[in-house]
């Protein structure tokens, strides 16, 4: 699995910046998504894909050891679609 670290190290050796300048553009690139998210908007960014809220619906869920029913509540998701240039790559 690659982290923040090792993307920042990548990037910094490409671009000719510090680690920890390319680490706090990519901070800073993660709270832009999120804080969009929470308004309510889509974040696209082209070649990667779109980022978005949906909102899944409350449902019935039957806990399997007891099989007594519960109610699973409405709740917010980030939902992520990939760019056709990174799928099936």
């Amino acid at each position: 699995m690659v982290g923040i670290n090792e993307i920042a190290r990548d990037i910094a050796k490409s671009s000719g910046v510090s680690v920890r300048s390319a680490e706090s553009v990519i901070r800073g690139t993660f709270k832009a998504i999120v804080t969009n998210i929470n308004k309510g908007q889509k974040v696209r960014i082209a070649g990667f894909g779109i980022f978005s809220r949906k909102q899944t619906k409350a449902r019935n869920a039957k806990n399997p050891r007891t099989k007594q029913i519960i109610r699973v509540p409405a709740k917010n998701k980030v939902h992520f679609s990939a760019s056709s240039k990174i799928k099936y790559k």
